[in-house]
């Protein structure tokens, strides 16, 4: 009994030296973390110069699509202590919320303060940046944002159509339509997506029409060219029946088979629908990076004056997710998005009735 006891008071100082050793090991290595982070936060960390800053609010100011003409020159003798002073004139379009918001972001970050002010009438804004070191706050920079007429940004306005909705995920498809982003969809017709069709309905969602024209023996086709004209006027009759709230029609068809096809818009249009055939739109297939693609064509296209763009896209639940988290990055110069109901009033103060019809693949 006596050895027992022995064992059993060597297990519990083993145990309790091993517990004391594991409390310093991770006391040291907390405060080998604590005291290592703020010099890591330190050395991470830019140093501010004017021209830095300078370059800096500049950055953020292109990021709202403001132009370098806008900048008014400010005399050098009316700096009222500020190291750098600048007046900018704004588009109407710009949101002064959301620029100062970037801004005050920017300040925060490196050891700025700002004090912001509107006026009442105009809307213009006036911020007034202080240096904050060692406690001690100084003037720094003074920036004048006002609204006028004559900046305005010529960007485009971009109508994206959904592709293939019924193929992916109901869930996902449901978070996709339920977004409060101006996109439409393709709506399908097949009596085996009835619920697709009832959650783009239920949720409001603009929509177009689908339709391929193909030749006599072309079974997949919803249009052949051996159909009878009392057919298809029957069938197209049918559809706008069917689908009164459609925004319109997109009729993919060859070149030989343009002249049926006129037919068929000439009937269409009859049934009051628009139409437009498959040279309008900008198709993305890419299967990877799909929305960089976009947004690099939205991009490119907006700088070569493109005032009026049209997409037809195919989006995973993922690939909306993205497309929601980097939608700012197009808004803030201000590229607006329309459904593809405002976008064709629209086409008629842009194209001819040639070019109004005609979706090209990339």
């Amino acid at each position: 009994e006596i050895i027992m006891d022995k064992k059993e008071k060597l297990k519990v100082i083993l145990i309790i030296v091993l517990g004391i050793l594991l409390i310093i090991f991770a006391l040291l290595l907390l405060f080998s973390e604590e005291k290592d982070e703020p010099a890591l936060t330190q050395s991470s960390k830019k140093e501010i110069t004017p021209d830095v800053f300078k370059k800096d609010i500049d950055s953020i100011l292109q990021s709202f699509g403001i132009k370098e003409e806008w900048k008014i020159k400010t005399d050098i003798n009316s700096k009222e202590g500020y190291t750098f002073t600048e007046s900018v004139l704004i588009p109407a379009d710009i949101q002064t919320i959301n620029l100062n918001f970037d801004l005050s972001e920017y300040f925060a970050k490196n050891d700025f303060t700002s004090v912001t002010t509107e006026d009442a009438k105009t809307k213009n804004i006036i911020m007034e940046i202080f240096r904050i070191k060692d406690s001690v706050r100084t003037k720094y920079a003074k920036l004048n944002f006002i609204y006028s007429q004559k900046a305005v940004r010529n960007v485009s306005e971009v109508c994206i159509v959904l592709d293939s909705v019924e193929y992916i995920d109901f869930f996902d498809a449901g978070k996709i339509l339920n977004s409060t982003e101006k996109v439409s969809v393709f709506l399908p017709t097949g009596n085996d997506k009835a619920d697709y069709q009832s959650m783009i309905a239920d949720n409001n969602k603009n929509y177009l029409l689908k339709f391929f024209v193909g030749g006599s023996n072309d079974i997949t086709s919803d249009f052949n060219s051996d159909m009878k004209e009392s057919l298809l006027k029957q069938r197209i009759r049918s559809v706008s029946l069917s689908y009164p709230n459609a925004s319109g029609i997109v009729l993919y068809y060859t070149k030989d088979r343009s002249e049926f096809a006129e037919k068929i818009k000439s009937e269409f249009r009859k049934n009051n629908m628009q139409v437009f055939s498959d040279t309008l739109f900008t198709e993305i297939r890419a299967d990877e990076n799909k929305v960089s693609r976009l947004f690099s064509e939205i991009k490119k296209e907006s700088e070569k004056g493109n005032r009026l763009q049209f997409y037809i896209v195919s989006f995973s639940g993922k690939d909306f997710e993205e497309y929601m988290k980097r939608i700012p990055e197009l808004k803030k110069p201000g590229i607006k998005f329309l459904t593809a109901n405002d976008a064709a009033g629209k086409l008629k103060n842009l194209f001819n009735e040639k070019d109004r019809d005609t979706v090209s693949v990339k």
